[in-house]
């Protein structure tokens, strides 16, 4: 989680899709995702909680975010 976090600060998107889940790459608008990478800092990251089971683990996260002047805003995701 925190290596992805840093490629979205350091806005490596090559990154970013290679460690996106393969079960829903299909998903993934790549012109988008791009153009909104590049116009966001990142300014936080809290990882709320974490699970393994095998080779497959979860995350609880918020992310902190400012896209140009905007207002800071966050992303809760698990």
């Amino acid at each position: 989680m925190r290596s992805r976090y840093a490629a979205y600060v350091l806005k490596d998107f090559d990154y970013i899709v290679e460690t996106t889940d393969p079960d829903t790459t299909h998903l993934f608008d790549h012109d988008s995702n791009r153009a909104w990478l590049a116009q966001s800092s990142f300014v936080g990251l809290q990882v709320l909680a974490s699970a393994e089971k095998g080779s497959r683990g979860t995350v609880e996260f918020i992310a902190r975010y400012q896209r140009g002047d905007g207002p800071q805003q966050t992303h809760h995701e698990r």
